[in-house]
């Protein structure tokens, strides 16, 4: 991780938070896709493992819902409120994740810009 964050505001860390969430949002899009190309090359369709695979669509809605409920906050956090997120950095345990939730700069677009692992 690069330099200490020290003291950020408030709303710049829930807003980065909202961010990755979204991006989370993408992954889990790109793992309901994956599910039906799978359930089509298979030809069988399993209807308890389809309704297993619901369980993504779903993940990915809450996923939405709390990225908007951090935006919401973020929007609402006054200005002059800054909190020191080292500590909240040093529980996480990937470097990216952690360098992406503490400078704006690394920080997934707000529209668009899912990290991809698959094409």
């Amino acid at each position: 991780m690069s330099e200490p964050a020290a003291q950020r505001p408030l709303a710049e860390s829930l807003d980065l938070v909202a961010r990755e969430v979204t991006d989370l949002v993408a992954v889990g899009d790109q793992l309901q896709e994956l599910i039906s190309r799978l359930a089509v090359a298979a030809g069988q369709v399993d209807p308890a493992a389809m309704m297993e695979a619901q369980a993504v669509d779903l993940l990915s809605q809450r996923l939405s819902g709390l990225a908007a409920f951090l935006r919401a906050l973020a929007e609402a956090a006054p200005a002059d409120v800054a909190a020191d997120i080292d500590k909240a950095l040093r529980v996480l345990t990937l470097t990216e994740q952690a360098q992406r939730l503490s400078n704006p700069a690394t920080a997934p677009a707000d529209e668009g810009d899912p990290m991809t692992f698959w094409d």
